[in-house]
């Protein structure tokens, strides 16, 4: 890397980092907080004082609701008090999915707490890959429907599910939406009236890295490859650019390798010995052709906030052809693509660092 070009990365970074730290950025972020926990507490009062009342008996109160590791559904929700007569023991319930014609359901458990109310649980799997719910791209309304037993003679109840959406993270994690298996987005939110609803996004094209494994003459990366577009034919491997970052022609280009019991996931081995320039610092990205914007390899669907103090691999060295060790140290960018750093640990005098 030159020395002009260098210079100008430590200065747009430097602003980024005196940006991030500066009084303006925090006073923004607590407006931010404010904003986000004034909107909460506004739908939990509208609807415990409007909707709820309005339901008359229609309707359960949702406690808690989440997707977590991108496609497991958790409900938490309480029945309108005298849903089920006293003692009952013999109604089941289930959760409902709704989206069009199509109707779907999964399981839920029904449990008396403490306080005399009766509350309704459910952890379903999204996605038919996985041997969950069979649920499709689109908006999907939840509901309970309630079956009594057969020799009560009761008809079965149906019961919207009113509440304010998923909650809200401030720790370390926060929510994963992206399925890792098939790369569907799966959101939950309220409609205007309340009511609960899924959105299903389909997979964004992506190639995310599954492990980075290290070796004394080079790296092996591990990737999978979701979304549209991205399909590879049977019989067919796809080919990754080794490149340098801020230049158009690739250093190298091969095939990667199949990985048993899954089709989309991929092995690329790079001979990183016979590719570094031993004279200056390289930084290295891995990417896809794919027309007139390839697709880089990276690690973007994660629930960290931080993810690259948390989630960066360990450095490693490698022995060039040439017999000098380079230090290669594999980081993401905030965008989430995959770079090796590759960094001569005796370089050639006069060269640029």
């Amino acid at each position: 890397m030159t020395a002009p070009r260098h210079a100008l990365r430590v200065i747009k970074k430097s602003a980024r980092i005196a940006l991030t730290r500066s009084p303006a950025w925090k006073v923004g972020q607590t407006v931010r907080r404010r904003v986000n926990t004034g909107l909460a507490t506004g739908r939990d009062t509208y609807v415990d004082s409007v909707l709820m009342p309005a339901s008359q008996g229609s309707a359960a109160r949702v406690q808690y609701a989440a997707v977590l590791d991108g496609h497991t559904l958790n409900l938490h929700a309480t029945l309108p008090a005298g849903t089920l007569p006293e003692g009952d023991t013999g109604t089941t319930a289930h959760l409902v999915l709704l989206s069009g014609a199509t109707r779907l359901r999964t399981e839920a458990a029904l449990s008396r707490e403490e306080n005399g109310e009766i509350s309704v649980t459910a952890t379903a799997l999204l996605g038919e890959r996985l041997g969950g719910v069979p649920v499709t791209p689109g908006r999907w309304h939840l509901s309970l429907e309630l079956e009594p037993a057969r020799h009560e003679g009761r008809a079965a109840l149906r019961l919207r599910l009113l509440g304010d959406g998923a909650p809200s993270y401030t720790g370390p994690t926060r929510a994963l939406a992206t399925c890792a298996v098939t790369g569907r987005r799966h959101r939950l939110g309220i409609t205007p009236a309340g009511q609960l609803r899924l959105t299903v996004a389909p997979a964004r094209p992506r190639a995310e890295v599954l492990r980075v494994e290290r070796s004394f003459s080079g790296v092996g990366v591990l990737f999978a490859i979701y979304g549209s577009g991205t399909a590879v034919a049977d019989g067919e491997r796809p080919v990754v650019e080794v490149a340098e970052l801020d230049r158009k022609h690739a250093l190298d280009r091969r095939h990667a390798e199949p990985l048993p019991g899954d089709p989309s996931a991929w092995r690329l081995t790079v001979p990183l010995a016979q590719l570094l320039d031993t004279s200056r610092r390289q930084t290295l990205t891995l990417r896809l052709p794919r027309g007139a914007k390839p697709l880089e390899i990276g690690r973007r669907e994660h629930d960290l906030r931080s993810p690259r103090q948390v989630v960066t691999p360990p450095k490693f060295t490698v022995r060039a052809e040439d017999g000098t060790f380079v230090q290669v140290k594999p980081q993401y960018t905030r965008r989430g693509a995959l770079q090796l750093v590759c960094t001569p640990r005796t370089p050639v005098a006069g060269s640029h660092q």
